[in-house]
């Protein structure tokens, strides 16, 4: 019989590899992180109307609603799909977060003609002063009303976040926090989905460099 050379190469598509893992009883989906389970329902459906309730008098031009919220690109982040066995559920990967990496902080106000955004990229994780700075920065330059629209995070509610209520509500900025384990109601969480699965590419992720133009 002829002899196989130990270094033969066969090449498989991925559509092939897909076809395959789904013939095997796998498909690919994401893995279950969600904290549903934990959250206060009542909180959720109050807090569900008075954003409704604040972007009614948004439409009437009596305030601009702001959602803010910061997210992480690394390239060593969480692997958020995977093939897994079809009719079971998702398995829970941890979410457990590498060093490098760069934070977006921004600012969308997502219901307004053209959904103007006000963003921030940072090196590393995003700390209270850097916040504070960021605040301090956006509430100069507001010609109104504004709420801000923002999750628990405890670099959003420092001691040094709190001092600064005072000053920013003399400009016209007001804070509403939402209840924990409610993310749905922070809309730009879409805008980071769209940026981490439609916007950003594997060739994006290259190096540091490339992943830090791209954001920009």
């Amino acid at each position: 019989m002829p002899r196989v050379a130990a270094d033969l190469q066969v090449r498989v598509s991925v559509g092939t590899l897909r076809r395959l893992a789904r013939r095997a009883g796998y498909s690919w989906k994401r893995t279950r992180r969600s904290l549903k389970a934990r959250r206060d329902a009542v909180l959720f459906g109050f807090f569900q109307q008075e954003v409704q309730a604040l972007h009614a008098l948004e439409a009437a031009g009596a305030l601009r609603v702001v959602y803010v919220d910061e997210c992480r690109f690394s390239r060593l982040a969480p692997v958020p799909y995977a093939w897994q066995v079809r009719g079971q559920a998702p398995v829970a990967l941890p979410a457990e977060r590498g060093g490098g990496g760069h934070t977006v902080l921004g600012l969308w106000q997502a219901k307004a003609p053209g959904q103007p955004l006000t963003s921030y990229v940072l090196p590393g994780a995003l700390t209270a002063d850097l916040f504070v700075a960021a605040l301090d920065e956006y509430s100069q330059a507001l010609s109104g009303p504004t709420v801000l629209v923002l999750d628990n995070a405890s670099v959003h509610r420092a001691a040094c976040v709190q001092a600064r209520h005072g000053v920013w509500a003399a400009r016209g900025l007001r804070l509403q926090f939402l209840p924990a384990y409610c993310p749905e109601l922070n809309l730009i969480e879409i805008l980071w989905h769209r940026c981490k699965h439609y916007w950003l590419t594997p060739d994006d992720y290259r190096t540091e460099q490339t992943l830090r133009d791209k954001l920009d």
